[in-house]
């Protein structure tokens, strides 16, 4: 399992971010090292396919949007549609939900 968080220069949610990854990885027992990837420009955000900061892929697929993510890239700040409204970081649940997928061999 590849785990990657994408990150960005103007975004101040990288602490929070690595925190919650960190608490669903531990929870879902799973041993990965995340890599970490800082964008800086435009270009850099739609190679890398990055939705804003912070961007998770979770063995290639964003932990929001999985095999349905919209075309658009942006090296800016990211919200996620949660349950408890647009927060700058992804549920816990959307974490533990993609690392459960990549687990059992689904795609997205």
């Amino acid at each position: 399992m590849q785990i990657t968080l994408m990150l960005t220069e103007n975004c101040t949610h990288h602490d929070q971010a690595r925190e919650l990854l960190n608490e669903a990885i531990a929870e879902s027992g799973v041993e990965v090292d995340v890599e970490e990837v800082m964008v800086r420009t435009d270009e850099e955000a739609h190679d890398a396919k990055v939705i804003g900061s912070p961007t998770v892929r979770v063995d290639g697929f964003d932990v929001e949007h999985a095999d349905r993510e919209p075309p658009e890239t942006s090296p800016n700040c990211r919200y996620y549609n949660s349950p408890a409204g647009w927060q700058p970081v992804p549920d816990k649940g959307m974490l533990l939900r993609a690392i459960e997928r990549a687990r059992s061999g689904q795609a997205g």
